[in-house]
């Protein structure tokens, strides 16, 4: 499995360092372990990390969306803000898409249908990818 780090991924990182929302040392020690873990993803539920609803669950959209799912980190930062991180499982790798600070249940929602069309242009192969993340 490998990882690909999308611009919409990119991006987002970038506004969340410049906000002082991710410092390098969270980066370092939080996000980019947490996000490596998807290397050896395979299925929901087979790492105990995965198994947990508090970390990972299904991007939902008006029901669930197959194969797009969300990290979490709560409490995250000196901001304590809930950290969320759009993941969609696609041809043997993970897209890492958009990231967001969840402030309420409105953005969370909007963040899920922006989902959808990132979905979309990945499965049409219209994605920019800005990097990977291999073994």
């Amino acid at each position: 499995m490998e990882v690909i780090i999308t611009e919409w991924a990119l991006d987002t990182y970038l506004q969340l360092k410049h906000q002082n929302i991710i410092t390098p040392q969270l980066y370092k020690t939080v996000i980019r372990p947490d996000v490596e873990l998807l290397l050896d993803y395979k299925e929901p539920g087979e790492s105990p990390k995965f198994s947990t609803a508090n970390f990972w669950g299904p991007v939902t959209a008006g029901g669930s969306v197959s194969s797009a799912y969300k990290m979490k980190w709560h409490n995250f930062g000196s901001g304590r803000v809930q950290l969320r991180l759009l993941c969609y499982v696609h041809d043997g790798e993970v897209y890492l898409c958009k990231g967001y600070v969840k402030s309420n249940d409105r953005v969370d929602r909007r963040m899920m249908v922006q989902m959808l069309d990132h979905i979309e242009l990945i499965e049409e192969g219209k994605a920019n990818e800005e990097g990977r993340i291999t073994k």
